[in-house]
């Protein structure tokens, strides 16, 4: 704790991170800013008193990585966020541990689920011998809002004649929400298990369409591709031809692809080899805003949530774009939980829903 104190005590309170924090916009008070965090954060590791209200701002955190991005002396607050996490176990972090060791997902669902969203017709590999494994996610995989994504990606990859095969309930979650609950060794066990499973597949590549498990498969298996690059690569190679998306709009970039993971033209690529017209937002790239869904907030503060969906396709909608697109599905129903209760007048698209949209129209 006293290394945590020094690197907390780096803050010259600048106040650079309030312009980039999307708490700290959703609410203009000063405990919601990395800034303010900080804080709170120095007072209780000095006192060693752990009040209610430095827990909630701490939970409250997207660990979206923005202030840090723009944070002059540096300070990881990510990295701090995390660790403080780690001493301050929420119920929230409890029922995420529960669920993933006892049901192997977020939700706590029966393992067998994770194979709905294919329809009793599809005919696909489960834990064969293939070129590529496609890792669904929790998300797509479970939640039916998100089912469209790895339909898509599916429907992509047998289209451009791609060898893969699925785990099914052979998958299990990444440890990613874990990692980010303050749960880190938990997380890491589960990685491990994981790992081991794909390389007794014999796969070259692991592919997903979901940057969180990207972001944390990247760490432990180098081999891992998110979707995006992937679509692109077999478009520059012909094996897809998307053409004809008619229409303008603005790319979202997600946090876990965006600044955790450096990818940023992919996406950008896509879009434009399916004919769209592109704009940006006035945040964008580095200088993203976070949808709201990161970071565990929709479970902490759903209210809080939907404040920053809010900002984020006020953003959008400043762009004059009739669709936002991004590449993660907890993007996609968080910021549809945004338009609705602003009843704002724009879609929220997966990009893989895009490409194929465009690809069977070729």
């Amino acid at each position: 704790m006293k290394e945590l104190l020094r690197d907390v005590s780096t803050c010259v309170r600048c106040g650079y991170c309030q312009a980039y924090c999307p708490t700290y916009r959703a609410t203009r008070h000063e405990g919601y800013n990395a800034r303010g965090r900080l804080q709170l954060a120095k007072n209780a590791i000095s006192s060693d008193d752990y009040s209610a209200v430095f827990s909630k701002r701490i939970n409250q955190c997207l660990l979206c990585g923005s202030c840090s991005e723009h944070c002059p002396p540096g300070i990881d607050v990510h990295g701090i966020m995390e660790v403080l996490r780690q001493n301050d176990i929420t119920e929230t972090a409890e029922r995420l541990k529960a669920n993933i060791e006892g049901s192997g997902n977020i939700a706590g669902d029966e393992q067998s689920n994770r194979l709905l969203w294919l329809g009793p017709d599809a005919k696909v590999k489960l834990n064969e011998k293939a070129d590529v494994l496609y890792l669904t996610g929790c998300v797509p995989s479970l939640y039916p809002s998100a089912y469209s994504i790895p339909q898509g990606f599916v429907r992509l990859l047998e289209k451009a004649g791609v060898n893969f095969t699925l785990m099914g309930d052979k998958e299990f979650c990444c440890g990613y929400p874990l990692e980010i609950a303050g749960l880190p060794d938990e997380a890491k066990k589960i990685a491990e298990k994981n790992v081991n499973a794909v390389k007794a597949l014999g796969v070259s590549a692991v592919v997903t369409t979901c940057p969180s498990c990207y972001h944390t498969w990247k760490k432990y298996y180098p081999d891992t591709i998110h979707g995006t690059e992937f679509l692109l690569a077999l478009v520059r190679e012909g094996k897809l031809r998307p053409s004809g998306y008619e229409g303008t709009v603005t790319y979202h970039d997600p946090c876990d692809l965006g600044r955790k993971s450096g990818i940023y033209d992919a996406p950008r690529e896509l879009i434009r080899a399916c004919g769209a017209d592109l704009v940006e937002m006035r945040y964008s790239r580095e200088d993203a805003m976070c949808c709201g869904g990161g970071g565990n907030l929709e479970s902490n503060d759903t209210e809080l949530s939907s404040k920053v969906a809010q900002e984020r396709i006020k953003q959008a909608m400043d762009t004059g774009a009739g669709a936002i697109v991004s590449a993660c599905q907890q993007c996609k129903r968080t910021m549809q939980g945004g338009a609705r209760n602003l009843k704002a007048r724009i879609k929220i698209i997966d990009i893989i829903e895009m490409v194929l949209k465009a690809c069977e129209e070729d």
